[in-house]
């Protein structure tokens, strides 16, 4: 990774959070870079202190994930291009909060799709061209709601078990082909993501110092440089992880309802 060459990298999610920790190791490695998000200013603002900070090249893509039709709107545009993806960080993804019956339909309809379809057609379509030249990296965003179910986010802590059995599947699929896939799976974060999902009032991170969105990307990062097959990030989050595995499955979503339940 030292020494990438004309390697380019895809985050998705960019304008924000570890969309935009992560432009910035792989610009710093020398990578290209591919931007790819729905705020189109805050990422040129981004881009040109990459080129200028790097010499890196940088492509700009607005684009709203959870279309249906975004995935292959996106990989069109860059083979207009002329730019192949050597690496991919399906980042983007989003939640909504509170009992399901009582969030919005359409907002959890839209997380969906780009929680899960957007990312594994991005996945898709970009595999053939790592497996080609025998290198590649894909960097999947999942959460500790992949390791149970998640009362109070129960559709998105669905959308990362599946991010998670999505990333460790492949990854035995695609041994002795030189591409590795990595399930980065973070503990609550300092982003901007709870402010969306107006979280505010969750047990989980009212109150608390939570890890910034570098230190945690910083993590994510080396360890898909390394190939490894997922990561968890906070130790409390590692026990639960780890813990979950040896109790009744009612057990670990009673637990996870209780560390998001509503505090106001």
């Amino acid at each position: 990774m030292s020494d990438p060459g004309h390697r380019t990298a895809l985050v998705t999610g960019a304008s924000s959070g570890f969309g935009v920790e992560f432009v910035r190791r792989f610009a710093a490695d020398g990578f290209d870079v591919v931007l790819v998000a729905r705020s189109g200013a805050v990422m040129e603002e981004l881009a040109a202190e990459m080129e200028e900070r790097h010499g890196v090249t940088t492509v700009v893509l607005p684009k709203d994930l959870a279309e249906p039709h975004a995935a292959a709107d996106v990989m069109a545009n860059l083979d207009e291009r002329g730019v192949h993806v050597d690496a991919l960080v399906n980042n983007a993804g989003f939640s909504t909060y509170g009992p399901l019956v009582e969030t919005d339909l359409g907002s959890t309809m839209d997380m969906l799709r780009v929680n899960m379809l957007t990312l594994t057609e991005l996945t898709r379509r970009c595999l053939p061209g790592m497996i080609e030249p025998g290198w590649g990296r894909v960097l999947n965003l999942g959460s500790i709601g992949s390791f149970s179910p998640a009362p109070m986010t129960a559709a998105y802590g669905a959308t990362k078990a599946y991010v998670l059995s999505l990333s460790l599947a492949l990854r035995d699929e695609l041994k002795g082909t030189g591409v590795t896939v990595t399930a980065l799976c973070p503990g609550p974060t300092e982003t901007g993501f709870q402010d969306r999902a107006e979280m505010a009032d969750s047990a989980l991170i009212a109150g608390k110092k939570l890890p910034t969105a570098a230190e945690v990307a910083d993590q994510g990062y080396e360890a898909m440089k390394r190939g490894r097959a997922y990561l968890v990030t906070g130790g409390s989050s590692r026990l639960f992880a780890f813990g979950s595995r040896f109790m009744p499955r009612t057990s670990a979503s009673r637990i996870a309802g209780q560390a998001q339940r509503r505090t106001g």
